[in-house]
This record gives C-alpha cells, sequence and structure tokens, in this order.
C-alpha cells in the first residue's frame, strides 16, 4: 500500500455522506442495530450515525445499556487497571494542544535514566500495577533503543513481591525494522493515536515536526502489523476534530486491520482533549459528558471485541459512567513525576503535566462498592501467545469471558494481599466470594483452585 496517499480504507466521502443523515431512529431500527450489536456483528457506519441521532431519552438509556450488555458477553464484568508512564517529554513535534511541544517553554525537559526508570516502575508496583503504559515525546530520529531499554529496565523492577508483568507503549511511526525491535523486546500492545482522522483539524493543531506527517500516522498501524508485533491500538483525542467523523473513521480502521491482518484493533483508546501548561489550543470541538459516554458506548457496540480504555483524569463520576458504557480498560494512578527531585512548586517548572488522577486503591473501592465490577491486573494471555489472530478469535468465540473471570480473580486476590488498605481487602474478598457463586461450575473449580494457590503465596497464576 503507498504511504504517500490517502489509505484507501478511510473513505471520507462515505464519512460524509453517511453524517449527512439527521434524523433519529425509531424503535424498530433502533431495535435492530442493537440487536446486530448483541449478535456481537461490527456495525457499518450509517448504522454508527443512526445511534449517533438518537435524541429519546428512554432510547438512549436503552443505548448505553445495551453497549454495557455487549462489553459483559465479551469479557465479563472486569476492568482491566493500567498506569501510564510519563518516560521522556523532549519532542521534535509542534502540537499546538500538547505540554511536550518543541516550542513550549513552560516545562522542564526531562529524559529518564535506567535507575529512575526503575524506581518509578516500582512505585507502580507499590500500587498493585502490573500493567504499565509508556509514554514519551516524539523525536525527529524516534530514538527506539532508549524505548527498547525502558522496555526491559521495567520488567526488571521489583518490589520484593510484585513485578510488571506487561509493558504496552504509545509510539509514533516508525520503520518496520524498530517496530520489530519494539516486538522483540517483548513489548504488548503498540498504541498509535491518530488523535484525529479529520485532516483539516489535524494538520491545524499538529504544525511542524514529525507528527504533523499526518499520512504517516494513518499508515503506521499497518506497517507495524508487518514487521509483526502481535497487538496494535488505536487512540482518539476526543474534541480536536469533529467527533462523529473520528468515531467513524476509527471504524473503518479497525475493520480494515481485521479485515487485513486477521487482528484488529487490540484496543481503542478514547481520551478528551485537556488544558495543559503551556498549552496554545483550545479544543476546537468540545463534547459534553453525554457525548462522551455515547462516543464510548457506540464504540462498543460498532466494534464489539476491542478493549476500550479510558482515563481516571476524567472527572470521577465520568469514567465511573464510562464503566457501565462499554469500558473495559482503565489507566490510572500515573507517576507522572515518579523522582524525587521533581517537585512541583509555585514559579518553578515541572517535566510532565500534573492532572487529577486516582491512586488505584481508590478506583479498586469504587469498582468494589458498585458490587458489579471485578478489578484485574491480569496478564496471561500475552504470556500464553494470545496476542493478534489468537486472541481476536478466542473474543470471537466468547472464549475469553470464560478464561478472563478465573485470572482476574487470582491476579486481584494478589492485590488484595499485598497491597490492599484493609477495607478495600475485606471488600475485596467479598466481592470475589460473590462472583464464585455465580460462575458456572467448571469456571468457579478453576477460581478456587488459582485463588488457594494465591492465598497460599503463590504469584503470577492463571490459566
Amino acid at each position: 500500500m503507498p504511504t504517500d496517499t490517502l489509505p484507501p480504507w478511510l473513505d471520507t466521502q462515505a464519512i460524509e455522506k453517511a453524517l449527512s443523515r439527521e434524523s433519529a431512529p425509531d424503535s424498530a431500527e433502533l431495535r435492530d442495530i442493537l440487536d446486530k450489536s448483541l449478535a456481537l456483528e461490527s456495525l457499518g457506519i450509517q448504522e454508527a450515525v443512526a445511534l449517533m441521532r438518537v435524541s429519546d431519552a428512554e432510547h438512549l438509556a436503552l443505548l448505553l445499556h445495551t453497549a454495557d450488555q455487549v462489553k459483559q458477553k465479551v469479557y465479563g464484568d472486569r476492568i482491566v487497571l493500567s498506569a501510564p508512564l510519563h518516560i521522556s517529554n523532549y519532542c521534535g513535534s509542534e502540537c499546538l494542544y500538547c505540554a511536550n511541544r518543541r516550542g513550549n517553554t513552560a516545562v522542564e525537559r526531562k529524559y529518564m535514566t535506567p535507575p529512575e526508570m526503575r524506581e518509578a516502575g516500582r512505585k507502580l508496583i507499590r500500587q498493585g500495577h502490573k500493567r504499565v503504559f509508556l509514554v514519551s515525546g516524539q523525536l525527529p530520529n524516534a530514538d527506539v533503543e532508549y524505548l527498547e531499554e525502558a522496555v526491559s529496565v521495567l520488567y526488571t523492577a521489583f518490589d520484593g513481591v510484585g513485578e510488571i508483568r506487561r509493558v504496552n507503549i504509545n509510539v509514533g511511526p516508525l520503520k518496520a525494522e524498530e517496530y520489530a525491535l519494539l516486538q522483540a523486546a517483548d513489548v504488548g500492545t503498540v498504541l498509535i493515536y491518530q488523535d484525529t482522522y479529520h485532516e483539516a483539524s489535524y494538520r491545524a493543531a499538529h504544525v511542524s515536526g514529525p507528527k504533523s506527517d499526518y499520512l504517516a500516522r494513518l499508515h503506521a498501524p499497518d506497517t507495524a502489523f508487518q514487521a509483526g508485533v502481535g497487538d496494535v491500538g488505536l487512540g482518539l483525542l476526543l474534541g480536536l476534530g469533529p467527533w462523529r467523523y473520528d468515531l467513524l473513521a476509527v471504524m473503518l480502521h479497525a475493520a480494515h486491520l481485521t479485515r487485513v491482518y486477521d487482528a484488529g484493533s487490540r484496543t481503542v483508546s478514547m481520551h478528551r482533549l485537556r488544558p495543559t501548561p503551556g498549552g496554545r489550543f483550545k479544543t476546537p470541538y468540545p463534547l459534553s459528558d453525554g457525548e462522551y459516554l455515547r462516543c464510548v458506548a457506540i464504540t462498543r457496540l460498532a466494534v464489539p471485541y476491542t478493549g476500550i480504555v479510558l482515563t481516571t483524569k476524567e472527572p470521577a463520576g465520568l469514567w465511573r459512567d464510562g464503566c457501565n458504557a462499554g469500558c473495559s480498560q482503565l489507566l490510572t494512578g500515573s507517576v507522572a513525576n515518579p523522582y524525587e527531585s521533581w517537585v512541583e512548586a509555585p514559579g518553578e517548572k515541572t517535566p510532565f503535566p500534573i492532572g487529577e488522577d486516582c491512586h488505584v486503591d481508590e478506583v479498586v473501592r469504587f469498582l468494589l462498592e458498585e458490587a458489579r465490577h471485578l478489578p484485574s491486573f491480569c496478564t496471561a494471555c500475552p504470556r500464553l501467545g494470545r496476542s493478534g489472530h489468537e486472541f481476536l478469535s478466542m473474543v470471537q468465540e466468547c472464549g475469553m469471558k470464560s478464561q478472563c473471570g478465573p485470572n482476574s480473580m487470582a491476579s486481584f486476590m494478589e492485590f488484595l494481599l499485598n497491597y490492599a488498605t484493609p477495607y478495600t481487602r475485606r471488600m475485596g474478598e467479598k466481592l470475589i466470594s460473590e462472583k464464585l457463586d455465580g460462575l458456572p461450575e467448571h469456571e468457579r473449580g478453576a477460581a478456587e483452585r488459582l485463588l488457594q494457590k494465591v492465598r497460599s503465596g503463590r504469584m503470577d497464576e492463571f490459566i
């Protein structure tokens, strides 16, 4: 596929034509679309637009509820928890909304050293994390060796009890051989944020540097798959472009990856554009909380097998509602300033922007008090080679739900025994007991065997 032209899967005319619909679906049309989603069939862009036009309050409630049902059917009631880790904010791009942008003088620049990376990993482990999501600025010549080293160092972080078991990475367009290096370093999901698929909006926000290459971003997931990367995720920065356009485009992108590589998009990250220190950009297309939840739900209904990732940097009520609208993963407990010399103080610069975030114990408490979602730190799939086509096949057969329940319970019990506050531990053990009662007999037996091993001191138990 030529990389200097618009890829054929991004049919801009089809998107614009679909968006020309202004009418809301009637009850019969809505039911037909939702039944298709409940059958775990991907939606077309015309069907997605119909969901965007839903205006009746009862119909909207049904839409959100059905998205939750689809998530439950595919992944069960677990919510996977991961932690973002910023390792560098040096960047060669001028993206007007970003604190890392090349011309921003409001932040201190920092490369984490390997000892700092290891200490940051330990801080996350001491919260209870097992999964890390690496973030860094994009340099004119991306320093893949630096990223490769960071991955290797984090896999050696150990607090005496736990360790990091899965390192995912947010990275820009690379050469095929560079993606292959990351894959060889045992990187998990390679997440490539398009931010917005709307070309005019993209070019207005990304004015210079490597990230200004709109076409390179569009083609990067193909390059990653062709280089042998097992899992590739997509990402939207909602508010940067028209959200309805971006939702349809990411649907087309995920469908293309499924059709060509039989792997699909492992995840779709859905974050809203936020103010940043030194940012020079107001949100061009702001989303209300209700529109944001609709984005989450429609993505779940349209691409039922993908993992949908939200962040606890969103207002607490919003990410909580997102867990009931199709979200399957949360980014939380960020160590944005992991090294003690980086102290935020009046009049001083900080390396990375600090936003409101939650300690993982707070997030777990909420999920417990909801008494439905099961917090999960599970990393079984990558260790068993379940990536790409194999993972998608298992999910399509609804095999993940039966695996996820017992494995999630075992990983959660590790957290409760070693890292949780006393209140959270009591609540967590109560929830596990309740969840066990609701499992089919064969799943319950598997879960009880795993839990017994963890209670006896064994770690990293899974099936």
